[in-house]
């Protein structure tokens, strides 16, 4: 689809029409070059390379290698990152971009050696490491998109449209707990309730992430209006070194930050149990000095789903039951959204909102059943 300022449009025959300054007159009037084809990208591609055969873009002659234009690059982005965020991209980088790509001069950088080291980078002939799968492998052509962007910016390039074949994205449902697991669940926390049985009950009742349960404390629970505020995640990342460390940091995003209302057992839960621990605690370990990570926690989820004669599952999966639960009984997918505390409603009904066979077949029989 053609962007305002391409000079791209589609002609009234089909074709693609682009249209780049080939020369100005003595009076500085603009001589305008014009390129077609069958389709958008076609033109856009040729368009391009008229704009640098042109003198469209002034390049900079700079002596960088893609590794020292790459680190460039996540400096300048660095400030406006959440440290779990920038571990993540450094991870990518130093791990699968920059063992290919990293010693190639800028100089020479064109859209066949990017395409061509991208397919390196997705399926390494060497067995450096296993084949990407369409979410790694989308990530790495998505940053190398963006590093070439910025070197543009900087006049160290000229503009290029990279075109790489992803791997096909493999669908991973998630099947969320039933009515009879829920209910089995919620009869084993609250017959002998903890602190951290209770984070099953915020995962498939709140909708709570687990790094957000981890998060809690217990000042951050107002038992007279039953409510929890969610400002906090705690999670685990790459040191780079080999290594990794603790964070703790706001949520996911802006919207994660958020205010939920909970169930009438679980007020009451969480009153008998307020009395044992100061304010500031932590709300899993019960202790000022840290907190409960998401790694160790995954290990009692696992035992507490044992003991419940629940079937094994990711602690994602109770953030999931909750979600196809609250639609399932009425739910608004705008208030289901803002519980979840996504960026938008969208990403709600595509990640989490299942309609089961019963829901399926209740709807077509009261579509069709007086037609």
């Amino acid at each position: 689809m053609a962007r305002r300022g391409e000079n791209i449009h589609k002609r009234k025959d089909g074709r693609w029409e682009g249209r780049y300054i080939k020369a100005r007159t003595p009076d500085r009037r603009i001589c305008w070059g014009y390129i077609y084809g069958t389709t958008y990208a076609e033109v856009k591609q040729r368009l391009i390379h008229k704009k640098s055969e042109y003198g469209g873009f002034q390049l900079i002659d700079a002596h960088l290698t893609f590794t020292e234009l790459a680190e460039a690059w996540l400096q300048s982005v660095k400030c406006g990152l959440k440290e779990s965020t920038c571990a993540h991209y450094q991870y990518t980088l130093y791990k699968y971009v920059l063992p290919i790509l990293g010693t190639v001069p800028i100089s020479r950088l064109e859209e066949n050696i990017l395409e061509q080291a991208l397919q390196k980078i997705i399926a390494p002939p060497d067995g450096q490491h296993k084949e990407l799968g369409f979410s790694s492998a989308r990530e790495c052509l998505s940053m190398v998109r963006r590093i070439c962007k910025y070197a543009v910016h900087l006049r160290l390039i000229r503009p290029m449209e990279l075109s790489v074949r992803l791997p096909q994205e493999k669908s991973h449902s998630m099947t969320p707990l039933s009515v009879v697991e829920q209910n089995r669940l919620r009869t084993y926390v609250l017959s002998n309730p903890t602190p951290r049985k209770l984070g099953l009950l915020l995962g498939i009742e709140s909708g709570l992430r687990i790094g957000e349960v981890c998060g809690l404390k217990w000042d951050d629970f107002d038992l007279k209006t039953g409510t929890v505020q969610i400002k906090r995640a705690v999670s685990r990342i790459p040191c780079g070194d080999g290594h990794t460390k603790i964070v703790i940091q706001t949520p996911k995003t802006r919207t994660s930050r958020r205010e939920i209302p909970l169930s009438k057992h679980m007020v009451q839960a969480l009153k008998i149990l307020q009395k044992s621990y100061p304010s500031d605690a932590w709300f899993l370990s019960g202790n000022t000095i840290k907190p409960v990570e998401p790694r160790c926690y995954r290990k009692s989820i696992k035992t507490y789903l044992k003991q419940a004669a629940v079937h094994q599952v990711r602690p994602h999966v109770l953030r999931h039951t909750f979600a196809t639960t609250c639609l399932q009984s009425g739910c608004d997918i705008k208030t289901l959204s803002e519980l979840l505390g996504h960026a938008n409603a969208n990403i709600t009904l595509q990640r989490y909102v299942h309609s089961d066979l019963s829901r399926k077949r209740r709807e077509i029989q009261r579509i069709f059943s007086r037609r």
